[in-house]
């Protein structure tokens, strides 16, 4: 992603550099490759306000909308305003065109009510307004509205749950709340776009080790196992491993002096658990050899494998 982005920018370059390459093509390019260019975009595009009696009015109002952004992100509200208001008296006052970038120009005034007021208007409508959700909960976060900006998140992610970034978004602030098995959830959801991901591993198997219980730390070993397939050498994983066995032998030592929970445990499973552990404390110590953190490491370790 971040290649084919600079990618697009060093042909943004190229044709900026180009006197022969028409304003139309360079705008053209930053909004095909959704670019954040706004200056370019307000150097290349006001002067083409001029011409607007020359284009089809399908192609100047996206001009005047890409414009009005560009002025925006620039931190010209009075701008934007203006440009705004041209869209308006083309498209008219219920429009949702006019009322998203009206609701853009409000968020950009600090007048932050008046924007709710129109995405809750856009969501009264459709329900499933994706860019609506958005916006609202991107201002319910900047207000430190927790509740209501997580219920606009899983409301956003039950009409798009193939939105893998949403989904980080939606795990960060489960985890910001405590609430952990939130969190988990959304990881396994995001395991599933990208199930060679190691640090999605590491931090689905952390997370089942801060839940705790048994079963969690047989998922949490799970990842870290799978992590280590993917890299052998990650030390994050290595360290994760043998926090989940020692969770879970520290489990099962309290829990097999009772016989009716005794019987919960495997004993197969119970070895398997403390040759993953000295394997994970072997490796560590091996990993840390010659560095100055080796004396330390080994005697952490050394005391947790007895």
């Amino acid at each position: 992603m971040a290649s084919s982005s600079n990618s697009s920018k060093q042909q943004l370059d190229e044709l900026t550099k180009d006197k022969s390459v028409s304003p139309f093509t360079i705008l053209q390019h930053i909004s095909d490759h959704k670019l954040n260019e706004p200056s370019l975009v307000l150097k290349h595009g006001l002067p083409l306000r001029s011409k607007k009696k020359k284009m089809p009015t399908s192609q100047y109002l996206s001009l005047l909308e890409q414009l009005a952004i560009a002025a925006l992100h620039s931190h010209n509200v009075q701008l934007g305003s203006e440009i705004v208001t041209e869209i308006k008296s083309y498209t008219g006052g219920n429009s949702l065109r006019y009322r998203k970038l009206l609701a853009l120009c409000l968020e950009s005034a600090g007048d932050i009510d008046d924007a709710v007021l129109i995405y809750d208007d856009m969501l009264s409508n459709n329900p499933s307004n994706t860019y609506a959700l958005k916006r609202k909960y991107a201002i319910l976060r900047s207000q430190l509205k927790d509740i209501e900006a997580r219920q606009c998140l899983n409301a956003y992610l039950e009409e798009n749950g193939s939105d893998a970034p949403a989904w980080v978004e939606m795990a960060k602030t489960c985890m910001e709340q405590g609430d952990y098995v939130g969190a988990a959830f959304c990881y396994e959801e995001l395991v599933l776009f990208s199930p060679m991901d190691t640090s999605i591993h590491c931090t689905l198997g952390e997370l089942y080790v801060t839940i705790g219980g048994k079963e969690n730390y047989i998922l949490a070993r799970k990842h870290f196992a799978q992590c280590l397939e993917f890299d052998k050498g990650c030390i994050r994983a290595m360290f994760g491993l043998v926090s989940a066995a020692e969770s879970y032998l520290d489990l099962m030592e309290k829990e097999t002096g009772d016989k009716k929970k005794k019987k919960e445990w495997d004993e197969q499973d119970v070895e398997l658990v403390r040759d993953l552990k000295a394997y994970g404390v072997q490796n560590l110590i091996k990993s840390y050899k010659g560095s100055t953190m080796a004396g330390l490491v080994e005697t952490i370790l050394s005391n947790e494998s007895n």
